[in-house]
């Protein structure tokens, strides 16, 4: 399946007893990625603008979104060799598109500080030209800027160039807001985003999603779900090590509170806002009561005169 196509996307997120289980289903179906049939690691730096536009854009369910990272693929054991890509994922009205370039590993140091790489050991394309000029945009005119680093072990299940499916299982994400130079492979990531063992099972499609994998879901009763890496990192971390903003108060008028509004009718403690709800001036009976008998006063002439007539 071709990366760089408009595709749909749904999530499932496995508990660890049913991790293993699916995915030996799926690779009895379809084939693993060549070469990499015992998985290979993901690393990537997501970026963001300091009010995090990208991330409230997606939990209000913006319709037209885009986010760039950078990311980084290869073994230690050279099995799997180094590439470095900078990406734009933009999502369109529930349909995901990638556009993503080459780029050196070294390329994404300055990328950090809002510089693109300006030469390439390979040739660019027009296409290239854009996506580099697009994420000019969003990292120099809309100050996005690396806000995390994520990596996973991810198993890849194909349907083929000309098929319409993909299926990945990411495995143990990790993330750290340590923004060192991401390298191949590198296990440094302290942080756990799902329970140990779990997984991230993840279908792109182009098409209909298979008969054998909707009587597979089925079968486990499972359910799809939204899930961000990027998200997951935020709420379980970035948020919750913010001070928490304290709403100013009142300054203090000195005078002890009297006891008739500590007190309801009762003799139940009254909270501070009824008590200050209770302090409230409101409108006189008279007031509320000579309108309204102007107003119907009136009323009822008019409706006497069109009798009379």
């Amino acid at each position: 399946m071709d990366a760089s196509q408009n595709r749909r996307e749904f999530k499932f997120v496995l508990p660890p007893h049913l991790a293993d289980v699916l995915r030996s289903r799926v690779a009895a179906v379809m084939v693993a990625d060549r070469g990499a049939e015992d998985g290979y690691p993901v690393l990537s730096e997501y970026f963001d603008t300091s009010e995090r536009t990208s991330y409230w854009q997606k939990q209000f369910g913006v319709p037209n979104r885009r986010r760039v990272r950078s990311r980084v693929y290869g073994r230690s054991d050279g099995a799997i060799p180094a590439s470095a890509f900078i990406e734009v994922k933009h999502k369109l009205d529930g349909v995901t598109v990638k556009r993503r370039v080459s780029v050196e590993l070294d390329d994404l140091a300055p990328l950090s500080h809002g510089t693109l790489p300006a030469t390439s050991s390979k040739p660019r394309t027009p296409a290239d030209e854009r996506i580099l000029s697009e994420i000019d945009d969003l990292v120099n005119q809309r100050g996005s800027r690396p806000v995390v680093q994520i990596r996973y072990h991810r198993y890849a299940f194909d349907s083929g160039p000309e098929g319409t499916i993909r299926i990945t299982f990411d495995i143990d994400p990790r993330c750290r807001f340590r923004l060192i130079p991401l390298q191949p492979d590198d296990p440094d990531f302290e942080l756990p985003l799902l329970e140990p063992g779990s997984a991230i099972m993840e279908v792109k499609t182009i098409g209909p999603v298979p008969y054998w994998f909707r009587n597979l879901i089925g079968e486990y009763h499972l359910v799809p779900r939204g899930f961000s890496k990027y998200a997951a990192a935020l709420e379980l971390y970035e948020f919750k090590s913010r001070t928490p903003v304290v709403p100013p108060q009142d300054p203090p008028s000195g005078k002890p509170p009297r006891a008739a509004d500590q007190f309801d009718e009762k003799g139940r403690a009254r909270p501070a806002a009824t008590a200050t709800m209770g302090r409230r001036s409101h409108p006189s009976p008279g007031r509320s009561g000579g309108f309204l008998k102007a107003f119907f006063g009136k009323f009822l002439s008019r409706f006497q005169e069109q009798n009379a007539r």
